[in-house]
């Protein structure tokens, strides 16, 4: 389970304004639920949260819940059951941890996971919508470029410009988990993809027609390499620049789920 980027701002939200913390996690699930093991639900000592794992009434929970144990320093277990078969909602079971500021959050990195990171090659005009819909998912985004056009990716976490277009050969790329190529130049494109190949990624997503992109494959050796998607995105009919950054972001999530 990958953490979201909105939990870490509301960590280090909470430790400016010295605020204790509990962490609602799933631990098991039976049947059809919403939130899934691992999903998390963060509460501060002021009631403020983020993250949700289910109804209102479930959040209400939560927040008694955890209220509870900040207050009794301990840390709580419970169970969610549907009173109402019918609905086809499952029964999940719930960890409320409490942390302390006053102890430096001890443990809590124990918790949380790596966020999950998307590297986006090319910095135009088209790059800015891919880069909102990733920051929604609470993915960690950076884009690399030869040249960068920084008022089309200002939303980015991080920006790398590569003094020239052969460095990215010897950088080392095996920290990110997915990675789309939007640079639209066949030979940038080229040097970008032999880099990924070389990578320990698992997904690398290409923008280009279906008969170059069938060039790449062969050239590539890469039409049984399940790690490439070319063209990139799922087929959900939509041609704006919104729509595409949506199907990219679709089917990278799908892969990151192993769903594809």
């Amino acid at each position: 389970m990958f953490l979201d980027k909105k939990i870490l701002d509301f960590i280090k939200n909470c430790k400016n304004r010295k605020l204790d913390i509990t962490i609602t996690t799933v631990v098991e699930t039976f049947g059809s639920t919403y939130a899934k093991v691992g999903n998390m639900m963060l509460v501060n000592s002021q009631n403020e949260f983020t993250g949700i794992l289910g109804s209102s009434f479930l959040q209400n929970k939560i927040l008694e819940l955890s209220k509870i144990s900040l207050e009794k320093k301990e840390i709580n277990f419970f169970e969610s059951i549907a009173k109402d078969e019918s609905t086809g909602h499952g029964t999940s079971k719930y960890k409320v941890e409490p942390f302390f500021y006053d102890k430096d959050y001890k443990d809590l990195d124990k918790n949380l996971k790596k966020l999950f990171s998307l590297l986006i090659f090319g910095s135009g005009a088209h790059v800015t919508s891919l880069i909102l819909m990733a920051n929604l998912l609470g993915w960690e985004t950076t884009v690399i470029d030869v040249e960068i056009h920084n008022e089309f990716v200002k939303e980015a976490d991080t920006l790398i410009e590569l003094k020239k277009l052969e460095d990215i050969l010897s950088m080392d790329l095996n920290s990110f988990d997915a990675s789309v190529i939007l640079s639209h130049s066949p030979k940038t494109d080229d040097i970008y993809l032999k880099a990924l190949i070389n990578s320990n990624m698992n997904y690398i997503g290409m923008m280009g027609n279906k008969k170059n992109m069938q060039r790449i494959k062969q050239e590539f050796n890469l039409q049984n390499d399940k790690r490439f998607f070319a063209p990139i995105g799922l087929d959900i009919g939509g041609n704006t620049h919104q729509a595409i950054a949506l199907s990219i972001c679709a089917q990278i999530e799908a892969r990151k789920n192993k769903k594809i």
